[in-house]
């Protein structure tokens, strides 16, 4: 089977400023992101990585090439960016919460149908890129390990793939440099642990 190992980034200045970070964001780590990116290097040391894929977005590619190391080739593919939040992209994130209170939980869990206002991804957009990316690297990587450095919201998108629960209010973001572990067959896919 294919380990995936996904890795959200590091703390962004994004993150750090409250701002609304989609695809149109483009911030770098913090220097917390940074220590955060090698602490997650320490924990995924003991694993061999055959393949390491990121998105080419600034944040989780400075995370990939701190756990990855400088001289490693990584594969920046864009089915990784972040979710598109339309036009609250850059927007305080207590300013799109106070201005859009139906589209957020009590948590903050942005709920469907956001895209209607916005004009971001919808989450079928977003999960029949993941269906193929995951279906590429299972058939280029079996039985073999993959670092996969990608953002919050996309990661809870995989995640929704994965399990099909199709309620992502279910299921908080991942923390800043947080992994979680899926292993892919042609005809499986589990989630090992989420958030580590």
């Amino acid at each position: 089977m294919t380990k995936l190992y996904i890795v959200r980034h590091g703390q962004s200045q994004a993150n750090a400023n409250g701002i609304l970070q989609g695809s149109k964001v483009d911030t770098p780590l913090t220097q917390t992101g940074i220590k955060q990116a090698f602490a997650t290097k320490e924990a995924l040391s003991d694993v061999s990585f055959s393949k390491v894929v990121a998105s080419p977005l600034l944040r989780a590619a400075q995370t990939a090439t701190i756990i990855a190391g400088a001289d490693r080739t990584i594969t920046f593919d864009p089915r990784l960016v972040e979710y598109d939040y339309g036009n609250w992209d850059g927007m305080l994130e207590a300013d799109v919460w106070a201005k859009f209170p139906q589209y957020f939980d009590a948590k903050h869990n942005l709920l469907p149908n956001s895209w209607e206002t916005s004009g971001g991804d919808t989450y079928d957009e977003v999960k029949a890129k993941i269906a193929t990316l995951f279906g590429d690297l299972v058939a280029k990587y079996p039985d073999e390990a993959v670092l996969v450095v990608s953002h919050g919201f996309t990661i809870k998108l995989m995640l929704d793939y994965v399990l099909g629960i199709n309620n992502l209010v279910n299921m908080n973001e991942p923390l800043n440099a947080a992994v979680s572990l899926v292993e892919l067959t042609d005809s499986s896919q589990t989630l090992v642990y989420f958030n580590r």
